[in-house]
């Protein structure tokens, strides 16, 4: 994308050059006036050049006339906080300076930001630039009228704004859903739209983004190279139960110590691994055969994940011990190269390569399931939130900040730095450090340069170079996407459930309260589930959750949220189906 740029550039300039000469010639031919007048005429032009000349300097003085603006964020860690000490500005905040006048004063309490900037609210006294992510605060913002809308603001304060012409409208119509105006510069942005102007790099940029959801079925593939176990072998129900069997049975050994058939991830194997990938792989959908929402503890499918760690963890293949550990402790299990099957995210280790992990997709459930798995395909509204205070004092130059801090020159400088110093610009548009800005980069800038609430993920994506084969980047992608990519895979709109972990029920109303003991009540109910010690034991357990949960009214917390389910069916024109509802219903 820079290099079309320059090419632009270097265009215009050529014609520009062009322009001028046809005009110099035409002038040249045309006067036939005296030398007298010629020279007269001249001097005339040299002064009024002159001056024209000082009054632009003056205008660009003025233009770029020192101004402080002060930023505040409730998300600590970026800019010179997270810096080495002693550096102050980076090659974006440099440029900015430059280009504008604008320098940030920038403030990130530690603690209790939300509170501070809550009391500013009350105060009348915000400041110019305000970076969020506190949805409560957000909206007493823009309730007490106290932020500008995003187009009238730069439409005010910077007309030729490319952020006016160019601004993902998925992006923005996500953030018109969510604030109800366009409010906000979102960072972090990705979406359909955004990848026009910036597409992936390469295919496996493009799988883990449309395809992949951090959650996985792994495999070590030097203890199934050991034990002569296949893909093939693994990728059934039946077949993986028959591999662990024969794991376990192996007397197979690493570093002296003897292999664990399979762990899952640790003290949060509910929501990473049992509510995750395994109810994935055995087609549980939040819907009904109708597309009704409907909790996937309620789908007659989830009783077969819930059965399938039960039976890992009867036939001793999973210890139940393991699933009591915290992250780093039930890590250091799988980068012992000990463990067989890791059922988990796969961006929790760094190792994946080094210890030849890897994913061949679902297990095909005996029942003939459809893996099925959620993937939020919808624009989001990113992470960090930037308003513009209405009290700015400076409104103009920073308009022309964001502008430019935005823009693709700005990204480039925010991401990499300055080309030709800190990175060199590669034949397909991606980019590669030098040694001096790799340096400066790990040294000066603890390896994070960004001013995170400018970062642009879609950008990055399409600036980075794609991952070669054997390294730690390629194992993680060809991991995190192997599920989504599998064919039989059912892959739905996930960004249509966005509202299932929010507030949408009053906690306090009748439903909101029987919602909260749900929750409070389906942890300790999935652990007895599943360490059951025998299947009357199970059958009696898992008829006990249903029986409760219809008690707390589940049918009729299911039928409000359907409500916006079906809402957001209306705004975005999508549906999620239920490819399992003839096998399980």
């Amino acid at each position: 994308m820079k290099k079309k740029i320059v090419k632009k550039c270097l265009a215009l300039s050529i014609i520009g050059a062009m322009t001028m000469g046809l005009l110099a010639c035409g002038n040249s031919a045309s006067d036939n006036s005296g030398s007298s007048q010629q020279a007269t005429d001249s001097t005339q032009q040299e002064s009024d050049a002159a001056n024209t000349g000082e009054e632009d300097a003056g205008e660009a003085n003025a233009a770029v006339e020192d101004v402080s603006i002060y930023w505040y964020s409730d998300v600590t860690g970026w800019g010179p906080s997270g810096w080495a000490n002693g550096v102050t500005s980076s090659p974006l905040t440099d440029a900015i300076k430059e280009k504008t006048g604008v320098s940030f004063e920038i403030e990130q309490p530690p603690t209790d930001a939300d509170t501070k900037l809550a009391l500013m609210i009350a105060s009348n006294d915000l400041p110019d630039l305000i970076s969020i992510t506190n949805s409560d605060v957000i909206n007493q913002l823009i309730d007490a009228d106290k932020v500008w809308l995003m187009e009238e603001f730069l439409q005010t304060y910077d007309p030729d704004s490319h952020l006016l012409k160019d601004f993902p409208e998925d992006v923005k119509n996500a953030v018109i859903n969510k604030w109800g105006a366009w409010y906000s510069f979102p960072s972090h942005m990705e979406s359909a739209d955004h990848r026009v102007t910036y597409p992936m790099s390469c295919d496996i940029f493009e799988d883990n983004v449309t395809k992949g959801h951090n959650s996985a079925i792994m495999f070590n593939k030097s203890i199934m190279d050991e034990l002569g176990i296949t893909a093939e072998d693994v990728q059934t129900e039946s077949g993986f139960y028959a591999a662990c069997e024969k794991v376990k049975n192996s007397g197979y050994t690493v570093d002296g110590q003897s292999v664990i058939p399979v762990v899952l991830h640790g003290n949060l194997w509910i929501s990473s691994s049992l509510d995750g990938i395994i109810s994935e792989t055995f087609g549980v959908i939040p819907v009904d055969g109708e597309g009704n929402y409907r909790r996937r503890e309620m789908n007659p499918g989830y009783k077969n994940a819930l059965n399938f760690v039960n039976t890992l963890i009867r036939n001793e293949y999973l210890d139940v011990n393991t699933l009591t550990l915290d992250e780093n402790a039930n890590l250091s299990y799988v980068e012992s190269g000990r463990v067989f099957c890791w059922i988990g995210n796969p961006a929790q280790s760094n190792k994946l390569a080094e210890l030849n992990i890897t994913s061949f997709g679902p297990i095909l459930a005996d029942s003939g399931a459809v893996p099925a798995a959620g993937i939020n395909m919808l624009a989001g509204t990113g992470w960090i939130q930037t308003f513009v205070s209405k009290d700015c004092k400076n409104p103009e130059a920073l308009a022309k900040a964001i502008s430019f801090a935005t823009s693709e020159e700005g990204l480039w400088l925010n991401y990499y730095g300055v080309e030709g110093e800190d990175y060199t610009l590669q034949s397909d548009g991606t980019m590669v450090r030098t040694e001096e800005g790799q340096a400066r980069y790990e040294s000066e800038y603890n390896s994070n340069i960004w001013l995170w609430p400018f970062n642009d993920t879609d950008f990055f994506w399409n600036t980075t170079p794609g991952p070669e084969e054997g390294t730690q980047e390629y194992a993680y992608g060809i991991a995190n996407a192997a599920f989504g990519k599998y064919e039989d895979t059912y892959l739905y709109d996930s960004g249509l459930l966005s509202f299932v972990d929010t507030n949408v029920i009053e906690p306090s109303s009748d439903l909101g309260i029987k919602a909260g003991q749900i929750t409070n009540y389906l942890e300790g109910q999935k652990a007895k589930i599943v360490s059951a010690a025998t299947e009357a034991e199970f059958e009696q357990e898992y008829q006990n959750m249903i029986d409760t949960l219809n008690g707390y009214d589940v049918t009729a917390i299911d039928e409000e949220l359907n409500k916006f389910l079906q809402a957001n069916y209306e705004l975005y024109g999508e549906k999620i189906e239920n490819p399992n509802a003839a096998i399980y219903d």
